[in-house]
């Protein structure tokens, strides 16, 4: 009979002859507090990589010996994720200086390519801190709310992303370089001296 264990502590499954996407949405369900996230599955001892787990989802629950569900919380989550924005920072100031590497040398194509992706990396970014904050506020509101450096260099990278757009459409490269050289570098720079090491302090509170 197949053990059921979620961070290694034995739990009751369902009786009938589930799946493993069944025992999975059952754990989510039924067994995890609503800020809980299950981060790896292990069947019978070896962790599975995500290919591994979308081909095991299908797959009867009685195939298997053990299975063990690795959870955390939404907040460790966020933290987690917060030591990653600093990456993210430093590879969209790289692109931008070979956008601008690339417009000197009058490679124009490979130029809007870069810029894509700038963009495109921005997105994610600015998603990424939008959850990340929203997550820890829900347990430190009062201490953000001495605080507003997250809204302000929020507010000033959503305006300067709205800028280059137009900037980008109508050619302008110089507005476009002033832009993305100076107002988006400084803004992300803040936001790595500034924002992110007030947001990790709080997690020893």
């Amino acid at each position: 009979m197949v053990s059921v264990t979620v961070n290694n502590k034995t739990i009751e499954k369902p009786e009938q002859n589930a799946n493993v996407n069944d025992l999975m949405n059952f754990v989510l369900n039924e067994v995890l507090h609503d800020d809980e996230v299950i981060t790896s599955i292990d069947i019978d001892g070896r962790e599975l990589s995500y290919e591994e787990e979308q081909s095991s989802l299908a797959m009867p629950v009685s195939n298997y010996k053990d299975i063990n569900f690795s959870t955390t919380s939404s907040y460790e989550l966020a933290f987690d994720a917060l030591n990653d924005c600093s990456t993210y920072i430093e590879t969209i100031i790289a692109k931008i200086a070979q956008y601008t590497e690339l417009q000197n040398d009058n490679k124009q194509e490979q130029a809007n390519m870069m810029f894509g992706e700038v963009i495109e990396i921005m997105d994610l970014y600015v998603q990424l801190m939008a959850k990340i904050y929203k997550t820890v506020r829900k347990r430190h509101q009062e201490q953000l709310r001495h605080t507003n450096t997250f809204q302000t260099l929020e507010i000033h990278l959503l305006s300067i992303m709205k800028a280059m757009i137009p900037a980008k459409e109508k050619n302008d490269i110089i507005m476009l370089n002033d832009l993305l050289e100076y107002e988006l570098i400084d803004n992300l720079t803040q936001w790595k001296i500034k924002a992110i090491p007030e947001l990790k302090k709080l997690r020893d509170l």
